[in-house]
């Protein structure tokens, strides 16, 4: 991109499974990142290379917190937090002691008591829509309800199926890109946001004291944060504990329903299904944005110079696929070394629950291949519609026959 050209708006506009030609240009642009404009107008480097996506992600001047913070340059439309609290429980999460509640409940030991349960939750979600006979909507059926059982059982508690689904209307709203982009505006945003908060401010006594143990429960009992961080760390689990997760699972079955041979090589031989799980996180993209860091101070960035309160944007999904990381980066391949993915992101701010995500992953891969081949989109895949404007890909609907 040379001075005169237009600096492009970003996100791109690429809603559904593919990514625009724009990330390959700007991956192949002499520069190691690109000036791109937010929807808030302001101007932000977009990182898509994999060797600068894992510079910019582990230098500590780059930095989450500070891109969070109130009056940082934004790339979502309003910011996500609740009206009330600090706004950054995580920080509340460290200074009360309780970084390692969460890193009990989210690590490997938890997990794995969880396995068998969600896998056979998988496979009975599964079955369900099957004995109801052909067609039947995975998007709905599975990718939407297998991680809300999981994040009741794990993370928050009992909630109705009823209240999924007036909270997934309202985290419709809040995780779009507002104005333009997508049907809402910014009002529709700001008021999706507040009842989200304020449904968890009023279940949250019976969250916290009712059965299960649960993440929410255990930081309660801790008694280090008071009611409104609480209801913010609610809120925080429901967005990236469950949307994200039912975002990316609804991606995966796509790709799984394209790759039918991989279905059939997973029911064949179950010891495959870990490497799937990997490059299905490789390979499937989920945000149309990026992960944000905000420059604290003056930074080297693989020779570019970054301005101390300059944001930059990592497009974990390009970098995903750079073809310097990954040979033949858009075929999926199972059979790869998928090592130095980013599909959890990299550096200090790695997705801590990316052992529970994998879990889900693994779960659904398995149910999924107990009905192949016969399973099968019933739709031809460039059919598929996907909802504009929205910041996780997320199919209108996943028809399937059999």
């Amino acid at each position: 991109m040379t001075t005169t050209d237009p600096v492009p708006a970003y996100p791109f506009g690429d809603w559904g499974f593919e990514l625009t030609p724009q990330h390959t240009a700007a991956r192949a642009a002499p520069a190691p990142a690109c000036r791109v404009t937010t929807v808030t107008g302001d101007p932000a480097w977009l990182v898509t290379r994999h060797e600068v996506a894992v510079r910019a992600l582990s230098d500590p001047r780059l930095s989450m917190p500070a891109a969070l913070a109130p009056g940082a340059p934004r790339q979502e439309p309003l910011p996500l937090r609740g009206p009330e609290g600090t706004g950054d429980v995580v920080t509340e999460l460290k200074q009360a002691g309780l970084h390692q509640v969460v890193a009990d409940a989210l690590g490997p030991r938890t997990v794995r008591r969880h396995q068998d349960w969600t896998t056979e939750q998988a496979r009975l979600l599964l079955g369900t829509l099957v004995r109801g006979g052909p067609p039947a909507d995975l998007h709905a059926g599975l990718a939407l309800r297998l991680p809300f059982a999981v994040a009741c059982r794990t993370l928050l508690g009992d909630l109705e199926t009823d209240e999924l689904t007036r909270l997934n209307t309202w985290a419709d709203a809040a995780l779009s890109w507002g104005p333009g982009l997508s049907r809402y505006e910014l009002a529709d945003l700001s008021t999706a946001q507040e009842k989200i908060y304020r449904f968890f401010l009023r279940r949250l006594p019976d969250l916290t004291t009712g059965p299960g143990d649960h993440l929410l429960a255990k930081i309660s009992a801790a008694d280090a944060l008071d009611q409104r961080d609480l209801v913010v760390f609610a809120v925080m689990m429901f967005m990236a504990g469950y949307r994200t997760s039912a975002s990316f699972l609804a991606g995966a079955i796509v790709t799984l329903l394209r790759h039918p041979d991989t279905l059939s090589a997973a029911r064949a031989d179950p010891e495959l299904i870990p490497a799937i799980v990997e490059e299905l996180l490789r390979y499937t993209p989920m945000a149309t944005g990026g992960a944000k860091r905000l420059a604290t101070a003056d930074t080297d960035l693989n020779g570019l110079e970054i301005k101390a309160g300059e944001l930059v944007l990592v497009s974990l999904e390009a970098a995903n696929h750079d073809p310097a990381a990954f040979s033949h980066p858009d075929t999926f391949n199972p059979g790869r070394d998928t090592s130095g993915h980013l599909g959890f992101g990299h550096g200090a701010h790695f997705c801590p629950g990316n052992r529970l995500a994998r879990m889900q992953i693994h779960a659904m891969v398995t149910a999924l291949a107990d009905h192949s081949p016969a399973l099968r989109l019933a739709v031809p895949p460039h059919d598929l519609r996907w909802v504009n404007g929205a910041a996780f890909r997320t199919p209108q609907a996943i028809p399937v026959t059999w």
